[in-house]
This record gives structure tokens, sequence and C-alpha cells, in this order.
């Protein structure tokens, strides 16, 4: 049975209340400090709505205490952000998710851990989120974080308190109540038609592996990982598609692993270019090769991409060939440009890196007329409202074109049945 007692103000107001329950005795027959919660009451709630919720929170905790899972609200934020993430471990959590709330609790714990839970408000986190955004927090740099950044705190926090706010610990999410900074979707870097001939052209002189990498960057949209994850039996070259369902990932822990994809929607069958297929077919005879020259020091992996030795690619290796491909060739248009007339001269290629081939193939099949279901199916995206609102611009700019050609269409049939 619960002990409940009010807690007021020098009015004589009741703004909280205290529930303790009963813990028993320890093997000496002492008496254990009960369990305890402090529920504050909001402010202008009636007195019915005070004494159904009072009752509610009362229920929940003394089910919370039977079933030996209640934790005191009065403990520090440091400490329950401990147990949240090893909740979460036990879940399942991705180890590199892991590392990376790790790395945010760094920054988290010493501005806001030592706060209780029911203590922590909007305008501490406010305070956290402003020290954030000044200069010296980005280790790297010296700078100033990011605002990106920044919200990956405030989402962090966020999701404890809301674990909090579930186990009733606390009246409400105080992360919910704060501000963090406001995030601009930068407009998505992609690669027009011209300067996708001229890396395809260029690409013809490089070694068959760079040119099989390069090419699924381009052809399937897929995220870096996921390229360099692709296995042979992964591989349909009767009809001319392949699987992703899995990448691979790169944490100081663990070096390079394989990992599951995050959402069920991200495994996807692609379809594609039989140019493509041939130049696969060509580089797995020239792997095989490479295999029996190395005899016993290779490592038998089954990666389509791999190192000298079979061992997996690193996830960086495709981001780090874009931009050695592409100042290896601007060097070489620069040199042979000096001896033409202006109208002759070759263009720059521009900057590329993976996930720039991913928003340009999106946005060539938008604007021919590709439906975002499909787009967001190849893409991988959990859910289409994820495609439409990266790529809103791109989609409004084919709804223009579709509105130019209806019209188009529309005056010229008018235009012809009145001659």
């Amino acid at each position: 049975m619960a002990n409940i007692q009010p807690r007021k103000d020098k009015s004589g107001k009741v703004i909280s209340y205290s529930i303790r329950v009963h813990k028993g005795r320890d093997a000496e027959g002492k008496q254990l400090k009960p369990y305890s919660l402090t529920w504050v009451v909001p402010e202008g709630w009636s007195e019915r709505k005070i004494q159904t919720e009072l009752k509610r929170q009362v229920v929940g905790f003394e089910k919370q205490c039977k079933e030996g899972v209640a934790a005191d609200n009065k403990q520090t934020f440091e400490r329950y952000a401990n147990y949240v993430l090893d909740l979460k471990k036990r879940n399942g959590i991705k180890h590199l998710t892991v590392v990376n709330y790790t790395k945010l609790l760094e920054r988290i714990i010493p501005a806001i851990g030592h706060f209780k839970l029911a203590d922590l408000r909007p305008q501490h986190l406010n305070s956290f989120y402003e020290q954030l955004s000044k200069d010296g927090m980005n280790k790297n740099t010296g700078g100033k974080l990011s605002p990106k950044m920044v919200l990956e705190h405030h989402r962090l926090v966020k999701a404890i308190l809301a674990q909090a706010e579930k186990e009733m610990l606390v009246n409400y999410n105080a992360a919910s109540k704060a501000t963090p900074p406001t995030v601009k979707r930068k407009d998505v870097n992609c690669i027009d038609i011209d300067d996708f001939h001229n890396i395809l052209h260029y690409l013809e002189n490089e070694p068959l592996k760079k040119q099989v990498m390069m090419q699924l960057l381009m052809f399937t949209g897929c995220r870096r990982g996921e390229i360099v994850g692709l296995k042979w039996d992964k591989i349909d070259f009767n009809n001319n598609q392949i699987e992703i369902s899995k990448h691979l990932l790169y944490s100081v822990e663990q070096g390079v692993y394989e990992d599951d994809l995050k959402t069920e929607t991200s495994r996807r069958v692609i379809k594609i270019p039989v140019g493509l297929i041939e130049l696969l077919r060509a580089h797995k005879k020239e792997q095989t090769l490479l295999r029996l020259a190395c005899g016993t020091a290779w490592n038998n992996t089954g990666y389509v991409l791999t190192q000298e030795n079979g061992e997996p690619m690193h996830p960086c290796t495709p981001t780090g060939y874009c931009k050695d491909f592409v100042e290896k060739y601007n060097k070489i248009i620069e040199r042979e440009n000096v001896q033409k007339l202006p109208s002759e001269q070759v263009k720059l290629l521009p900057k590329i890196n993976p996930h720039a081939f991913r928003h340009s193939q999106a946005s060539i099949l938008i604007f021919s007329g590709v439906n975002v279901v499909t787009v967001s199916k190849r893409l991988g995206h959990a859910k289409v409202s994820t495609t439409a609102d990266i790529y809103t611009h791109i989609l409004q700019k084919a709804d223009e074109a579709s509105s130019d050609k209806l019209a188009d269409i529309f005056f010229r049939n008018k235009a012809t049945a009145n001659s």
C-alpha cells in the first residue's frame, strides 16, 4: 500500500505529492529505504483531474515496485542516462549507435548530468544548447558545433527523458518543451547528365575494380556502405539485378564489420543496366585471377569490392576515390584546355561523392516521370515521406515541367482544331 503525502507551498496550495512504497527488510531485518516518487502537479489542473492522474501515478508506481523495476525520480540524469543506454543495448541497439550515443553523452553529462530527473527543466536544456553553439565545443576544429550536431544532442536527451516519462519518473519530457536550433535542409547536390557522360568517359581509363565501384554508385543510388557490402551471391546475372541486404560499417572498436540494414525497407532488389552486368562479369574473372595469384594469403570474404588480399573494403574508400578521380582528371582537362580555344575547352568535372550519385539518380528518375513511391523503394527509404521531404524542390520542378507540357499539348491541340 502506497503512502501518499501532499506538499504545499507557502500559500497552502498543493504543488506535488510524495508517493512511497514499502520495500521490506534486508537479510539482517533492517528496514530498507522505501521506493519513492515525487509527482509534481501541473499548473492549471482542476482538483478532479489532479486526483484522477494521482491515482494513475500511484497504481503504476505500485506495479513497478511489485515487479522490481521501480526507479527513483530523484536520481540524477547521469545515472538514468546510463540505465537507458544499457536498456537499449539489451534490446539490440546497433553497435555504431552505441558509439555515437557515448560520444554525445561525453558533452551531455558534464552539462546536465547532475540534475535530478524531476528538477530538469526546458530552460536548463536551452542553456545547454546555447553552450554547444559557442566556440571551443568542437574538439576537432576548436570552433562551435553545427546546428545539426546540437540537434543530435537534443534528440538523445529527448529519447532518454521519453523513457523516464514512460516509466512515470517525470510528469513531462522537458526536451519536448525545449527549443533546439532549427536545421535548414540543404539543397541536394546533384550531378547533371553532361557531367555523368564525362565521368563515364574518363572512367574508361581506370582499373576495372574502380569502374565497377563508380558505376554501382552511379546506376543503383545505393549508399557507400551498401556498395562495399555487396557480395557475389547477391548478384543475379541472368535477370540483371542485385540484392541489397547488408552493409559495411566502421568503428575504432571493431574495425570494418558487416551489419544488417537499418530498416526492413532498406532491403531491396535493384535492376541494373546490362553494361554494368557485363562489367561485373569481367571484374569477377579478374578477381578470380587475383585470388589464385594470392594463394593462401587471399581471404575469401565473398565481397564484390575488396582489398588486394580479399579483405572487405573500408566504407570510406568510395568517398576518397571520388575525390581523387575528380582531382586527377581535372588536372588533365586544365592542361589540355590551355591549348584550346575558349569555345573548344572542356568543362571541368564537378565535386562528387557517393551520396551525390544517390541524389542524382533520384532527381533523374523523378524528372523522367517515375513516381515517388518507386523512387523511394529503389533508394531504400523507410517512408515515402522521407523521399518527398528530401527532394521537395525537385518534385516541384518536375510538377512545373509537367504543367508546362500539359499546357503545350492542350494549346497545340486547340490550335490544330481551329486551323
